[in-house]
């Protein structure tokens, strides 16, 4: 097998690590954030903003929990944006309730599908936007891992 710009000589996707620690694929116009979270994030942290002259429609998101989340009362966390129509707690991911401590345990764990997907589906991000972390309901007392963001840039 010969090797070219995207793939390995086994026929892998090439990429490189990005100094913030984001893995950037050789694919054109795809992305896959993994940004790092944990309890002590304050509500509303912003994780992530949509570069400058970049729209991105974000396709899936899920949790990559390392140490599962504990304590608080009832603790739930979501994700959601500044951006026009993706504001309230819960749009991005973890939906109107947030993700708990049932579902944030070691492991890849899809979590509760953001409410704006499962209202229409598209969720399109403009320049500037900010992806943000949400304690939804009190505050958990441990836990740390990272949230994925999966899509493609579109012009």
């Amino acid at each position: 097998m010969t090797a070219s710009a995207e793939k390995s000589p086994f026929g892998h996707p090439q990429g490189k690590m990005q100094s913030d620690g984001t893995w950037q694929l050789n694919v054109p116009n795809v992305f896959a954030l993994k940004l790092a979270i944990s309890y002590a994030l304050a509500d509303a942290a912003v994780l992530f903003t949509v570069p400058t002259g970049k729209r991105m429609l974000l396709e899936r998101t899920f949790w990559e929990v390392i140490t599962a989340f504990t304590g608080g009362s009832s603790s739930a966390i979501g994700l959601s944006s500044s951006g026009t129509g993706y504001t309230t707690k819960g749009d991005l991911l973890g939906g109107a309730s947030g993700d708990v401590l049932a579902t944030l345990v070691a492991g890849v764990k899809g979590g509760t599908i953001g409410a704006k997907f499962g209202s229409n589906g598209i969720v399109l991000l403009e320049p500037g936007a900010t992806i943000r972390f949400d304690r939804i309901t009190s505050a958990f007392t441990a836990g740390a891992g990272y949230v994925h963001i999966c899509g493609k840039v579109v012009d």
